[in-house]
This record gives structure tokens, sequence and C-alpha cells, in this order.
């Protein structure tokens, strides 16, 4: 290459590598490192699931298999490929496939008596109509209805489940309901009868037509507006015939 006469050259001269440099060009890596352990926030861990956890999960994640396929045609191996695990620990927690059974039928019952309303404000008019918008909006469901359905289907076979079901699911929602009539008796609002035959004449007449109108294959029964009116009408009846005047 020619190099053109004109062309200034500049050469920077490097400083010389002293043993003092080269020591502090080697130290530069490592304290880059620790700089950056101590701004990095340490990452979240997630906690052990428990033991209560786990066996909570596994009744939820079953649920869904007994409706789907009918208590019969469910095998342990299906269970154990849903929730994963091991039979042993289906045996050790439950007792086998009836006792897992038996463990959704307590949880899906006490869904439908945590969320009956008894503590609404208001007059009596207000609060009846709150228990009965808030008991209908959880057995009109279709995961409770279908539920339903398995229960009714199989309750010859078993009767010591049936009897489990009826014991936590209607009686358990019965006995809340008598137990806020009751409360309002002490308080001179309602008339002393039998409380807990009041709540079963209540809770009777708000879900009869609709929910074996859904069993019998109409679920058209089950409709927003019919649904109010039927809370409507049964609050109106009940205070009727109860309500002190």
């Amino acid at each position: 290459m020619t190099l053109r006469k004109d062309a200034i050259v500049i050469f920077v001269r490097a400083p010389a590598l002293t043993p003092e440099l080269v020591n502090l060009m080697s130290l530069q890596p490592t304290k880059l490192r620790a700089a950056s352990q101590r701004t990095r926030k340490p990452s979240g861990t997630a906690k052990p699931e428990t033991a209560e956890q786990r066996r909570n999960r596994i009744i939820r994640a079953t649920a869904p298999l007994f409706l789907k396929k009918g208590y019969d045609n469910v095998t342990i191996d299906d269970i154990i490929g849903v929730v994963g695990g091991s039979k042993a620990t289906i045996y050790a927690w439950f007792g086998g496939k009836e006792g897992l059974f038996d463990a959704v039928v307590r949880q899906k019952c006490e869904a439908v008596t945590l969320n009956i309303d008894i503590d609404a404000e208001g007059s009596l008019e207000q609060q009846l109509t709150a228990i009965g918008h808030s008991f209908l909006a959880t057995v009109l469901s279709p995961p409770i209805l279908e539920f339903h359905r398995l229960m009714v289907s199989i309750g010859h076979t078993f009767p010591e489940t049936s009897r489990l079901f009826f014991k936590t699911g209607p009686m358990s929602a019965y006995q809340l309901v008598a137990s806020w009539i009751e409360k309002n008796q002490k308080e001179g609002r309602l008339d002393q009868e039998d409380p807990y035959r009041l709540a079963v004449l209540f809770l009777d007449m708000l879900i009869g037509e609709h929910q074996l109108g859904w069993l019998t294959g109409m679920p058209r029964a089950i409709r927003r507006d019919k649904i109010d009116e039927t809370v409507r009408i049964a609050v109106k009846v009940f205070l009727g015939g109860c309500a002190k005047r």
C-alpha cells in the first residue's frame, strides 16, 4: 500500500504492563461479581405444599372425574392419572376410592352451606331474600346439579354415602337457615313454630321446580327471571305466615 506524503500517522504508546497494573486488572471481575451479588434480590421460592393442602387438591381434582365418568367407571389408576402421586397415598389418606368419594361428597356439600348468606342486613324481607338468592346461586350451579344427579343415581348402591350426602348437604342447609329463624324468633320477629320445619318448607319452596326441571331434562326451567320470581314469592308466602304482626 502507498501512503500519501502528507499523511500524518500518530502512534499512541500504551502504558507498560507493570506487576501492579496486572494485579489490579485481575481483581476487576471479582469485584463486579461481588457487587452483582450484593444488589441481586433473592428469587422467590414457592412454599412446599402441606399434607392438608395436597389432600384438598386431590379431592378437588377428583370431583370432576366422578361427575364425568360416574362412580363405578372411575378406577384408582384414573385418579392417579389426574392427581399424580401413588396408589399408596390414596389408600393411606382415604382408604381407597370409596373413601375418596366420601371426601368429595363432604367438600361439595360444604360448598353449598358456606355460600348461604345468613348474615345479611336489613329487614326480614331483605335478609330472607339474600338467603334465598345465595342458596339457589349455589345449588343451581352446573357442578352441583351434576353432583346431585350422581348422588341420586348411586343412592341404592351406596346407602352410607347417600346418608352422608343428606346429612352434610340438605340437612346442614336446613339447620343453617333454622338457626337464622330461631334467632329471629327469640327477638320476637317470627312466630314460635319449629325452626327446622320452617327452614325445610322455605328452602324446598325455592328449589323444587328449578332443580327437578334440570334433573328431568328441562334446563330452561332455570331462568334468571323465574328464579327471581320464585324467591320473591317464597319470601312473601313465608313471612305472610310466620312474621309477627
